[in-house]
């Protein structure tokens, strides 16, 4: 740890480490600094040294990633601000968990004040403070430990394992999943399958997220492995016997899921997923392996291999992060008890952290070492906790939004601000057509998760029972949006919530669409309520023929039919189909608005031949902006937009 001055941290990690360094932050142009956001790209190569700037800000995903790039015997250089001072040092990383750049200014960081602690209670480390001597440093060699390879290459009895596992799975055709966390040689272990498979006459592919990925796969197989991109491989689905797919967690689930309905796949992950996909491939995707190929295989390598068993940088990291963070048994019964608890609290027990955040893992396949942070600096969170004799057994995260200042608000409304956070308040305004939407209270259910070991007791419908009755009357509503899957909807429509939104597009990993749901709390709430669904269900009618006509007919079922008692607010189309023209709303969005609203107009005898031909097909349901362009010679999606804003600016001027 260099801790000082940003300048004397450069300068001095500049005189210790060499040109070959991978250096992260700001940074000597000669050094080749990157954004420490950008280590994705690194991942799976070897550097001696390694220096992360956390003037910079402190990325928890890639300060894990980035560690895991350092080679045996190497240094990592972690540059910060005086020790004293961090934790209210203005850490530009924070301003990726408020809703406004200004928020971040004058927060106190529990997460980095717990990262000073863990760090000055590890004798491992080796503190150099600005205007003091530095510590001594011992000897930088990885040569007295590391092992030789093998006649085939390995270099443990852990890697021929694997390896024998991987070779054997692919002559019998039966799909295989290799994890392990960094540094363990699952890349070169697919190199050296692919080159013996290869041998034996076997046509292979490999992909992975990106080519540097795939990179020390392709130096191991000695170049009988040819790279090819997910969504080319997909697109082209070019014949072979075998297909590798190296960091398998990086890649949405239903990317992977295609490639396994189309080849026989050998799988390597990261266990814990820097990526932020891991636990979507753990959670989501082996259980579709189960119904894809029944009887897959799985080998898991723990024996280090890029560096020693004693190694002390990986088990700190794993503190730091909390990588191996798993929740407590719970007792059987005993009476649940609810406390909130403040981020300081939290920050300061580890024992209590460890549970929750392992708990939290369990909630969602996307968690990452950025989910750390966010649960103990994000402001405008609330974690509440359930416990049965002390133990966790349910958990929560509520994220307030909403209250927007008017002036903001209307900006949202017209598609000129898009502040981060917000998301419920923000795509009803936005997505929903409600103007009125900024201007609720919300608490947003973020997250919430009951320990597997507990399901199908009613635990997660008493914690929402509890949620309402704390927070009616101090907000408008109670919320949630997660991807819609029809027990998913029967689970929060049974608690009192109801569908006010529909993705329109499905999630690149889950592959679900995006549901919202509200459950109000106020006056205000309850008298809004009935016409936000009015309008969700009369778009959705217009949707399921449209951008939705493609969702599975189990999710339909369970959607919301059209209310004839609800009737849609024609002034508030009026209002929808006036900003489409004149500022910046989403045609996608508005185009069930829109076909409404030109349906009731007395006349469109104002508008040109051409310009009501556009008009009578970009809103029938199914067309797609990108054909129109062709049909009408427009260069492209923009310009067909610009056209319909010109259209409707003269529909509404002579209406």
């Amino acid at each position: 740890m260099l801790a000082g001055s940003q300048d004397w941290g450069i300068g001095t990690a500049r005189r210790l480490t060499d040109d070959q360094s991978l250096w992260l932050g700001e940074g000597p142009d000669e050094c080749h600094p990157i954004p420490a956001n950008k280590v994705g790209r690194y991942l799976g190569r070897e550097y001696p040294s390694l220096i992360f700037n956390a003037h910079s800000g402190l990325h928890p995903d890639a300060f894990g990633a980035a560690l895991g790039c350092l080679a045996a015997g190497g240094v990592a250089l972690l540059l910060c601000p005086p020790l004293d001072d961090w934790p209210d040092y203005a850490d530009p990383d924070l301003s990726r968990y408020v809703a406004l750049s200004e928020q971040a200014r004058g927060l106190t960081s529990h997460f980095i004040h717990r990262f000073c602690r863990i760090l000055l209670s590890d004798p491992k480390v080796l503190l150099w403070r600005q205007q003091a001597p530095p510590p001594p440093f011992p000897p930088l060699t990885g040569a007295h430990w590391q092992p030789r390879r093998d006649r085939h290459g390995c270099l443990s009895p852990d890697q021929r394992q694997a390896l024998a596992m991987l070779l054997t799975s692919a002559r019998r055709r039966q799909m295989m999943v290799l994890t392990a966390d960094r540094g363990r040689g699952k890349s070169s272990l697919l190199g050296l399958a692919a080159y013996k498979l290869a041998a034996g006459g076997l046509r292979l592919l490999l992909t992975a997220p990106n080519p540097g990925a795939a990179a020390k796969a392709q130096e191991h197989a000695r170049g009988t492995l040819d790279f090819i991109a997910p969504d080319l491989l997909l697109d082209t689905l070019p014949p072979a016997d075998i297909l590798l797919i190296d960091e398998a967690a990086a890649i949405p689930v239903p990317m992977l899921t295609r490639m396994a309905q189309h080849y026989c796949c050998l799988f390597a992950t990261t266990e814990h997923g820097y990526e932020g996909t891991g636990l979507g491939f753990q959670l989501k995707f082996q259980q579709r392996l189960d119904s894809l190929a029944p009887g897959w295989c799985s080998y898991r390598l723990g024996t280090p291999a890029r560096w020693s068993r004693r190694d002390p940088l990986e088990p700190l990291v794993f503190r730091l992060l909390a990588l191996d963070a798993d929740p407590a048994s719970p007792p059987e019964q005993g009476r649940l008890q609810l406390r909130w608890l403040g981020q300081d609290r939290l920050a300061s027990d580890e024992t209590l952290l460890y549970q929750l955040f392992g708990l939290l893992t369990l909630a969602h396949y996307q968690t990452s070492p950025s989910d750390l942070r966010y649960l103990l600096d994000a402001p405008d969170t609330e974690i509440v906790l359930a416990s049965q004799d002390d133990i966790p057994v349910a958990a929560m995260l509520i994220v307030r939004e909403g209250g927007l200042d008017p002036a903001l608000g209307q900006a949202v409304w017209r598609g000129q601000r898009r502040p981060r956070g917000h998301l419920l308040p923000q795509s009803l305004a936005f997505h929903g057509g409600l103007p009125e939407a900024t201007g609720m209270r919300y608490g947003r259910i973020m997250r919430i998760v009951v320990h597997p070991r507990r399901h199908g007791q009613g635990l997660g419908s008493q914690l929402l029972a509890r949620l309402q009755q704390h927070y009616t009357g101090r907000l408008d509503f109670l919320g949630a949006s997660f991807g819609a899957t029809p027990e998913l909807l029967r689970f929060w429509q049974r608690n009192g919530f109801s569908l006010v939104r529909l993705g329109l597009t499905a999630d690149g990993v889950s592959g679900h669409h995006a549901a919202m749901l509200l459950a109000p709390l106020s006056p205000a709430g309850e008298q809004c309520l009935p016409g936000w669904q009015a309008l969700f269900q009369a778009n959705l009618s217009y949707f399921l023929q449209d951008a939705l006509a493609g969702l599975p007919p189990e999710l339909v079922a369970q959607l919301p039919r059209p209310d004839s008692a609800r009737v849609v607010n024609p002034d508030n189309d009026r209002r929808i189909a006036h900003d489409f023209a004149f500022a910046h709303r989403d045609f996608s969005a508005d185009k069930p608005t829109l076909a409404r609203f030109v349906a009731e107009q007395a006349a469109t005898a104002n508008l040109e031949p051409r310009q009501h031909k556009l008009l009578r097909q970009a809103l029938l349901p199914g067309s797609q902006v990108e054909r129109l362009a062709g049909t009408f010679g427009l260069a492209g999606r923009k310009a067909v937009i610009a056209q319909l804003r010109a259209v409707f600016q003269r529909l509404l001027a002579g209406a």
